[in-house]
């Protein structure tokens, strides 16, 4: 091997002990005054060890084949005169210390990407917390300052959210401390199913959790921390076979011009703390110099549509109940996504997804009324529940949309059930006050791809069902990845 790439490669090798090294002194350093827990201290002491083991090895061994190489250079230039077969052996043994020495470093080289491995591990760990899989306090300060040093740039911007779980002391010494972990985990679901791929969702400490939005204005900001407490008020936690209901306070507030990590972070708890004065479960945001209270919406627009219609009630643990039928609500199925697309990174099954919108339902009920509606309602969740078999997942997932989940199916098979579904439901005829109301759907769907989180997934099958409703409805939409395609395109294009 040229001398040139021993050289590489030792330098590589010293440059990973430095970089571990710097790693680990650095995150003790941003724990100063805070106990580091022993196995973490050790694990990263033993991979140091291994790393400054592995460095003197290949030292001695570019050693020991340097001074070969030396004295067999040596016996070449001395046998310039002399017979052919000394050189064709001085030769031969160059080429066996260099054959050695490509495997010494060949191997060396096997053991650094496995200690390098151990690394990134570590430092993922440090930066994580166990119970909910959150990003730590250490990861959210790193993640701060990374922005605010951006926020110096024209045109950027960010905000923070943070939120405490009500009354979780008294809900701990209440139901006890499992019950209180359980709590934690579900708003660490919750908050994962809410966060988009550029956001940071963190366990800020004990009961209180934060996000870190990029590119988010704190008006928007404030938007997104209504739907999740609305989203946490509405989930229906269960413990030991009792009811629970779980709110949380938030305070919201935005990277200001040479601000530090923490007087931004004072502000948004000067915010959360408005909230819980307020009588918690509610949303306020600082401005720079005061904090507000989110307005609230008005009624009509805040609340579904659905949900005035006397057929429709909260079922438990992130179901809903239409007519009869028990599907999950909006938050569980998005969590169920999440799982489901974590199980195929892992080699499971790939997931699709159909989004269900009756048509012109605000209409079918101002022309014949509540009961009207939600006797549409109460017959396509009833479409719905036979057409899915026990593996998928059915969600009323908002107003007059349906949500499917489709786990391990083909995406003809995905299809052949839609369009089945939509021609049912298109021959259906209800009666009501005398005549029949005939009503059809439009759909949306998508497969995952590499690319999608469970939100991304959700907006691809969305956008085919915007499509699909924009074209006149009693139609279906498939997104490819790059744009939304009818069902005969995308069973053309799979012939192909």
């Amino acid at each position: 091997m040229p001398i040139i790439a021993v050289d590489l490669l030792f330098g590589f090798l010293v440059l990973a002990i430095g970089c571990a090294l710097g790693w680990w002194l650095r995150h003790r350093s941003l724990d100063r005054g805070r106990a580091e827990p022993p196995d973490e201290v050790q694990q990263a002491r033993k991979v140091l060890g291994r790393l400054h083991e592995l460095a003197t090895r290949v030292a001695s061994d570019v050693g020991a084949h340097t001074h070969r190489v030396e004295a067999i250079n040596e016996r070449l230039h001395d046998s310039s005169g002399t017979r052919p077969e000394m050189v064709v052996e001085a030769v031969a043994q160059l080429i066996e210390s260099n054959s050695r020495m490509q495997g010494q470093l060949g191997s060396a080289q096997e053991r650094l990407k496995e200690q390098a491995m151990l690394v990134e591990q570590h430092a993922a760990a440090a930066r994580t917390d166990a119970l909910t899989g959150l990003a730590n306090r250490r990861a959210f300060d790193e993640e701060m300052q990374k922005l605010l040093q951006r926020h110096e740039q024209p045109g950027e911007t960010f905000s923070v959210v943070i939120f405490d779980v009500d009354h979780f002391k008294r809900f701990n010494d209440t139901y006890g401390h499992q019950a209180g972990d359980d709590v934690l985990r579900l708003m660490g679901e919750l908050l994962r199913a809410a966060a988009r791929p550029t956001d940071v969702a963190v366990r800020y400490g004990g009961e209180e959790f934060a996000m870190i939005l990029p590119h988010t204005s704190v008006a928007e900001a404030a938007r997104r921390a209504e739907r999740i407490r609305q989203e946490i008020a509405d989930y229906g936690f269960q413990y030991d076979g009792q009811a629970l209901r779980v709110t949380a306070s938030f305070g919201v507030a935005e990277g200001l011009d040479g601000e530090t990590v923490s007087r931004l972070v004072d502000r948004a708890d000067a915010a959360l703390y408005a909230s819980k004065g307020a009588g918690r479960n509610c949303v306020h945001w600082h401005d720079g110099a005061a904090v507000q209270p989110l307005a609230p919406e008005r009624e009509a627009a805040a609340r579904p549509l659905e949900t005035t219609l006397d057929d429709r009630k909260e079922g438990s643990k992130g179901k809903t109940v239409v007519g009869q039928i028990t599907m999950s609500n909006r938050t569980e199925f998005c969590i169920l996504l999440a799982r489901r697309l974590a199980e195929w990174r892992r080699g499971g099954a790939m997931p699709s997804v159909v989004m269900v919108r009756i048509d012109h339902f605000p209409a079918i009920v101002d022309r014949y009324g509540q009961r009207a509606g939600s006797l549409v309602l109460k017959a396509t969740a009833q479409f719905l529940n036979a057409a899915i078999r026990d593996m998928d997942i059915v969600a009323h997932y908002e107003q007059q949309t349906f949500a499917i989940l489709f786990p391990g199916t083909w995406l003809a098979n995905v299809i052949g059930i839609v369009e089945r579904l939509r021609e049912a439901i298109g021959r259906c005829h209800l009666p009501t006050d005398g005549s029949e109301l005939k009503f059809t759907v439009s759909l949306g769907g998508a497969k995952a791809m590499e690319s999608d989180d469970a939100r991304r997934l959700l907006e691809r099958a969305q956008e085919s069902l915007d499509i699909a409703t924009e074209a006149g409805g009693n139609c279906a939409m498939f997104h490819n990845g790059a744009w939304s395609e009818t069902v005969s395109a995308v069973l053309e294009r799979a012939a192909e």
